[in-house]
C-alpha cells in the first residue's frame, strides 16, 4: 500500500511525501497505462527516437537564443537523438549572455484533448528543470484562454511538480510583474531518484477534466476551467535558481526521453 503524508504549508502547494514501494516494483510499459486509457483510447501517434539525430528536426521545433526567466540559453544543439534516446543536455558555456545552455523543443504538430505521456528521467543535479508540458502556442485560441499545462516540471532528486498556468488573466505581483494565474501541486517521493531510472508521466485532458498520472497512477485531478485549444508538446530542461542550488554538478548533465505519446479517444 501507498502511505500518504500531508505537508501543505499554510500558503502555499500541497507537497505529498509518498512511499516509493509502488513505484520500484517492475512493471511493463503497457501495464503503467491507465485503465481508463487501455480500455477508450487508441494510440495515435508517438516518437520513440529510433533514428539519426538530423531527423529530430521533422517533427520538433527547438529553441535557439536567450532565456529571459531562466539561467540558461538554450538550443538545437542541446537536444540529441542518440541509440534511440533523446538527450537534452546542459553545458557551462557562455552563450547569448547566459553562463548556461540547455534545450528546448516542441511538436511541430498541435493536439487537443486526450491522453499525453512521456518516459524520461531527470538530469541528475540540483537547480535543473526537468519538464513535459503543452502550451498554447501562436494566435489567439479559438476556444478558453492561453494555457500551459505541466504535466510534469520535475526537480532532481524526487519532486513531481504540476502546473496549470492561465496566460490569459494575468495578475500583477508587488514588485508590478505581469505574471499568470497558477495552480500547483507538488509531489515529494521518499527513497526514489527519478534521474536513475525512467518514469512515465502522463496527463488525461478533456473538456471537462484534467488528470495527471505517474507510472499509470493517478496523482490528481481537477476541473478543466479554460484549456479548450490545442496545443504542440513541450519537452524541455532549464536551469533554475528556485529549487536548490546552481553549482558545476549541473555541467553535462541531461535529461533522457524514451518516447512521448498521444492517444485519442475512441470515437
Amino acid at each position: 500500500m501507498m502511505n500518504m503524508k500531508n505537508n501543505r504549508p499554510k500558503n502555499g502547494p500541497l507537497i505529498l511525501v509518498l512511499s516509493s514501494m509502488l513505484f520500484l516494483i517492475t512493471v511493463s510499459v503497457s501495464a503503467q497505462v491507465p485503465r481508463v486509457v487501455k480500455k477508450k483510447f487508441k494510440l495515435v501517434w508517438e516518437d520513440d527516437f529510433e533514428y539519426p539525430d538530423a531527423r529530430l528536426d521533422e517533427n520538433w521545433e527547438a529553441q535557439n537564443g536567450p532565456s529571459g526567466h531562466i539561467l540558461c540559453s538554450r538550443w538545437r544543439e542541446n537536444a540529441e537523438v542518440k541509440d534511440g534516446v533523446l538527450y537534452l543536455k546542459n553545458k557551462k558555456e557562455n552563450k547569448a549572455g547566459q553562463e548556461w545552455t540547455s534545450a528546448s523543443i516542441w511538436t511541430k504538430r498541435k493536439f487537443k484533448y486526450g491522453y499525453f505521456e512521456c518516459r524520461y528521467k531527470y538530469a541528475a543535479a540540483e537547480a535543473t528543470n526537468n519538464s513535459f508540458w503543452l502550451m498554447t502556442k501562436g494566435a489567439s485560441p479559438t476556444e478558453g484562454k492561453r494555457f500551459e499545462l505541466d504535466i510534469n516540471e520535475g526537480h532532481y532528486p524526487n519532486m513531481v511538480n504540476t502546473n496549470i498556468h492561465n496566460h490569459t488573466d494575468l495578475v500583477l505581483t508587488e514588485s508590478g510583474k505581469k505574471i499568470s494565474t497558477r495552480n500547483p501541486e507538488a509531489f515529494t517521493f521518499e527513497n526514489i531518484d527519478f534521474s536513475s531510472e525512467y518514469h512515465t508521466f502522463g496527463l488525461l485532458w478533456d473538456e471537462k477534466e484534467l488528470v495527471f498520472y505517474l507510472d499509470g497512477k493517478e496523482i490528481r485531478r481537477v476541473v478543466n476551467e479554460f484549456s479548450f485549444s490545442e496545443a504542440p508538446i513541450f519537452l524541455s530542461l532549464a536551469i533554475i535558481k528556485w529549487h536548490g542550488t546552481v553549482t558545476d554538478a549541473i555541467d553535462g548533465t541531461s535529461m533522457k526521453i524514451d518516447w512521448v505519446r498521444y492517444y485519442q479517444q475512441n470515437k
